[in-house]
């Protein structure tokens, strides 16, 4: 079926209670909407579309969101297209494992070159408002397009790009329960992590030249100290845009989270005999960022100069990805 036939575009009206109301309460009687755009894989069609709305059981495995900074719709539409997307590898890993790729429009709510550890109180506390404002508002509407295309309700596996990146990782600290795994790419600003976000695994990369850099590593470290499944990294001479190294390291991230996505389009679907934190609580190889070097584990301790630098890479492909392997 043509991409065109199997890529739809919905709106959630919502009554702007923030954003430009807030600084002007002549606004809050006018509606915006958070457009969403889904593409469904290439193996779905309307008979199989009929048949889930039917029996009520997802024709499709999963989905994966690709968060962007777009607003227009015919861009969201093309950040979609297998012929038009920067995010074509992303497109391309969803047709062959069965899942529909979703986007929405950024909807804001937060300040883009301040970290949450440098606000002040009063800061803190309007931004607090105004995202979580904006965040209910998303919500709705993706239930309301769950519902309406039969989509799994959970494990969803998330992509986020600079500005999408700061809506991602904040949508995920809040609504944890919609996610499965999440990679945030060149956010510039982070929020504080909680425990709330534990069941999620993360993939947190940035650039060693983006104006983020230092926020990143904090952002790392206190997911570190919380617990945190996470993987990190920061691309070489990278500033604020994505490379060749980057994506791979990204898709081999997805690779991995995919086999722990229950697929309810197949009855006879098993659980693999390990969930999807152990290999990252006992990872093969270990990852030095500050050198940008790894190491099998049994090597790492004696190599790595600190542990603070030390990042869990749970397969050989992701760590391949990741760096330059020393293995003697």
């Amino acid at each position: 079926m043509p991409e065109s036939e199997r890529t739809f575009v919905s709106a959630q009206r919502t009554d702007a209670k923030t954003q430009a109301a807030k600084s002007d309460w002549k606004k809050r009687t006018k509606l915006e909407e958070i457009t969403f755009v889904v593409r469904m894989p290439s193996s779905w069609t309307k008979e199989k579309d009929a048949a889930a709305r039917k029996s009520k059981i997802p024709c499709v495995r999963g989905i994966i969101a690709i968060c962007t900074w777009h607003k227009d719709v015919e861009m969201l539409k093309k950040n979609l297209s297998y012929w038009e997307s920067g995010y074509k590898h992303l497109i391309q890993f969803a047709d062959e494992n069965n899942l529909a790729v979703m986007t929405w429009a950024n909807f804001g709510g937060y300040t883009i070159s301040t970290s949450s550890d440098e606000m002040t109180e009063k800061q803190a506390q309007n931004y607090e408002f105004m995202f979580n404002d904006r965040l209910s508002e998303w919500e709705m509407g993706f239930r309301r397009l769950l519902h309406k295309y039969t989509l799994p309700k959970d494990a969803v596996l998330i992509y986020g790009f600079s500005g999408g990146a700061q809506i991602a990782h904040r949508m995920a600290l809040r609504k944890p329960q919609y996610f499965s795994g999440i990679h945030i790419h060149v956010n510039s600003s982070y929020d504080i992590p909680t425990a709330n976000a534990k069941n999620i695994v993360w993939l947190v990369t940035t650039g060693e030249l983006e104006y983020g850099y230092s926020s990143a590593t904090r952002f790392y470290q206190k997911m570190i100290d919380l617990g945190y499944a996470v993987i990190f990294k920061a691309g070489e001479n990278l500033g604020h845009s994505t490379n060749a190294q980057i994506n791979k390291l990204s898709l081999e991230f997805f690779k991995y989270m995919i086999n722990f996505v229950p697929d309810p389009s197949k009855p006879d679907w098993k659980a693999p005999p390990v969930d999807k934190f152990y290999l990252l609580r006992h990872p093969i190889y270990v990852g030095d960022y500050l050198n940008q070097v790894a190491y099998p584990i049994d090597k790492a301790v004696s190599n790595v100069a600190d542990r603070k630098y030390m990042v869990t890479l749970p397969t050989k492909p992701i760590a391949e990805a990741w760096g330059t392997i020393i293995e003697k």
